[in-house]
């Protein structure tokens, strides 16, 4: 029986290296939004350049996302296996993924403002915690 992960590797147009496959595995399996150099922390067998390199050919196959605008300054990926979007804390850089939006209006919206086919979507929203401190009158 074949791997799954190199099924996936093979239906978009990658040969299914170790290296590739190690790293769609870890991408399929953490949902900590990584850094490349996180990734390479935990999977120091692989270099920080083929790190680096796969990831961008993920992100070129659609494999995987880039989330940035990270007040850390850093790039950081995620799995795109299954609809959904990101709320960015931007005091803690914490990335919560979240899935109970309806993106049909927003894309039907936009068709209907631009004349374009909407054929992909990422939505990336912004926030901090309420102030435990403030005064309710």
């Amino acid at each position: 029986m074949l791997n799954p992960l190199k099924n996936v590797l093979q239906e978009h147009g990658l040969k299914a290296t170790t290296q590739r496959l190690t790293l769609l595995e870890y991408m399929m399996t953490h949902d900590n939004h990584p850094t490349a150099e996180m990734i390479h922390n935990e999977l120091p067998d692989i270099s920080l350049a083929t790190v680096y390199n796969t990831l961008e050919k993920f992100v070129e196959k659609k494999l995987v996302v880039i989330i940035d605008g990270i007040s850390d300054g850093k790039r950081h990926y995620d799995a795109a296996d299954h609809p959904h979007y990101h709320v960015i804390n931007t005091k803690t850089n914490e990335i919560i993924d979240a899935a109970n939006f309806d993106p049909a209006p927003l894309i039907k919206a936009a068709q209907a403002a631009t004349g374009l086919k909407i054929t992909e979507y990422r939505i990336d929203l912004y926030g901090v915690e309420p102030s435990t401190t403030e005064v309710h009158s």
